[in-house]
């Protein structure tokens, strides 16, 4: 003030925003795994984050389905980050490598790619509660295969439900000396032009492969057990209209001129997005037995499988499932019934009794005789982890989920202090954005470890009754909707619904927007108090005697109340 040098005064202790270091694992680097990675890194400075993935690239469901057809359900311009968009998609209903390549480009551009660890295959967890520590035990794959050992704060699965794919339990199936594939495992060097194939299966994986056999394979043999509905678009109000202008079965191509006007027209490509997520989310209600939505939905499913079905007498009789649509997760299929009408595919509604070296044998006796053997059998949907995870007083994730996977709001678990999960029990949609949800858990997650570095917790567990009563929620929620009809789903275990959200996608979002941390109990380091986190008085701006008054260029402006808004008020 007077021109003189005046001491810097540096005040004792810790500054109230001086956030405690924190070490994060994210287990899986797909979809879910570079998006947290992505918001911790922008949202906890404080963190140090390990990405650890069992192949040898990025991607997860998108780097390992592989198989002929595979695509996204919903379109593209929906299935995408909400902070990444992409104007360029070249179809309404992207390829597999198209979103791989998608993914890739986002987690370059993050540089998210540069810190995976690839070939690292997590074999254990164990939750230290002195320490406050999880010891996660790994597996890599190279040259040979080495050990080794991570030591974080925090651990996050981020693996998905659909990773651990199985074959189906079928007499001999190992002996057939033909070509044996499963669609979670594809060989894409196989040359299927020529061959007698029979693909096993009538979930999403079969209803996209089916047309890519039928167009060069003499003959394709379709076997199901219950049937399945192959649904309008979702979105279909939307989706029709855009779809009555292609020629292509069930899918519409890009134009050049409208990936610009996407690219270059940030309004326009805004308004677009937005009304495409508003009638995907509009199809909610068609869930609910008896609804309007639901009644015309049925019909309209049925209107289309039958006209499309009608040149091969019987042929929509014997796929028509006994459940309500929406029981089992509706798939659009483009080009799965043209094909199932075709003359070299024939659909087969008999229980396989066993495989012998080169056929199928039915239980009715027939015989069939094959090249090639497809399974599209799906996944173990247990959500049991592949891998001990051990949390307080030596208790085993999987001794807990022994007969019902459960996670409070879908990410956290009683005794597994710092343990979150994405992409776990009951986090999935049964129709609109799966990406809506997938983000609102990361910032979920994202928020409660701020809100542990910032009060220097050393742990957060949630409590047992708060997930006695989301439980009681799932239970109360789902009698009343079409999931509980008697179908085969990856949505259910033991008759329980284990795979969905208990509400609307806009639902969750709203749900997950404000933690109730009232549900969680913590834990300090020895000797800390729990206001220590305030620290000395000071901010780390006061410290470094920088810009004061930085609260001036984020100031939260009320708008000016509403006429109607005053009219409420007394």
């Amino acid at each position: 003030m007077n021109g003189h040098s005046v001491p810097t005064f540096v005040p004792p202790g810790r500054a109230v925003d001086e956030a405690r270091p924190i070490r994060i694992v994210i287990i899986g680097a797909g979809v879910s795994g570079i998006g947290l990675y992505i918001r911790l890194l922008q949202h906890v400075p404080s963190a140090q984050v390990t990405i650890v993935e069992k192949n040898p690239g990025l991607g997860g469901t998108w780097w390992e389905n592989r198989y002929p057809g595979v695509a996204c359900d919903i379109p593209s311009h929906v299935y995408q980050y909400s902070f990444e968009p992409n104007p360029h998609w070249s179809k309404l209903f992207s390829t597999g490598g198209e979103i791989l390549e998608y993914v890739k480009r986002v987690a370059s551009k993050y540089k998210v790619d540069k810190k995976i660890k690839y070939c690292t295959k997590v074999v254990g967890a164990k939750w230290d509660d002195a320490q406050g520590l999880w010891t996660i035990q790994t597996e890599h794959s190279g040259d040979t295969v080495t050990q080794g050992e991570l030591t974080a704060e925090v651990l996050i699965s981020a693996t998905g439900a659909l990773n651990n794919w199985k074959w189906p339990e079928i007499e001999g199936l190992r002996d057939f000396q033909g070509k044996l594939v499963h669609s979670a495992n594809w060989d894409d060097t196989w040359d299927y032009t020529g061959k007698n194939v029979a693909l096993i299966g009538c979930g999403s994986s079969a209803i996209q492969i089916l047309p890519h056999l039928q167009q060069k394979c003499p003959k394709v043999l379709n076997f199901i057990r219950g049937g399945t509905w192959i649904s309008q678009p979702f979105g279909s109000t939307l989706i029709q209209d855009v779809l009555s202008k292609s020629s292509e079965p069930g899918n519409y191509s890009y134009s050049e001129e409208e990936k610009a006007r996407f690219a270059n027209d940030h309004g326009y490509y805004q308004k677009f997005r937005q009304e495409m997520e508003s009638f995907i989310n509009r199809d909610f209600p068609c869930l609910f037995p008896g609804s309007g939505e639901e009644i015309e939905g049925t019909r309209k499913i049925r209107e289309v499988m039958t006209s499309k079905l009608k040149s091969v007498p019987g042929l929509y009789e014997t796929l028509e499932p006994k459940f309500t649509p929406g029981c089992r997760r509706l798939t659009p299929g483009p080009g799965y019934l043209e094909a199932l009408a075709k003359e070299n595919v024939e659909l087969i509604k008999k229980d396989i009794a066993r495989v012998t070296k080169d056929s199928l044998i039915t239980k009715d006796g027939n015989e069939y005789k094959v090249d090639a053997i497809a399974c599209a059998t799906g996944f173990d949907c247990s959500y049991m982890p592949r891998f001990p995870i051990t949390g307080k007083d030596n208790q085993s994730i999987q001794s807990r989920w022994h007969d019902r996977a459960t996670a409070y709001m879908s990410h956290s678990v009683p005794g597994f202090p710092n343990y979150f999960v994405v992409g776990g029990p009951n986090a999935a949609m049964g129709g609109g954005s799966l990406l809506l949800i997938v983000e609102s858990i990361i910032q979920y997650i994202v928020q409660a470890i701020q809100k542990m570095s910032r009060e220097h917790i050393k742990s957060m567990e949630v409590k047992e009754a708060a997930l006695t009563s989301w439980v009681r929620k799932l239970d109360r929620y789902f009698p009343d909707t079409v999931h509980m009809d008697s179908c085969t789903s990856w949505y259910k275990t033991n008759g329980q619904i284990t795979g969905l959200w208990p509400g609307s996608s806009l639902h969750a979002k709203v749900s997950l927007e404000h933690p109730r941390w009232e549900d969680f109990s913590y834990e300090f380091p020895e000797g800390f108090d729990e206001l220590e986190w305030m620290g000395n008085g000071w901010t780390q701006a006061d410290v470094k005697r920088g810009d004061l008054g930085y609260y001036i260029l984020n100031v939260d402006i009320p708008p000016v109340p509403s006429d109607e808004a005053m009219a409420r008020q007394p």
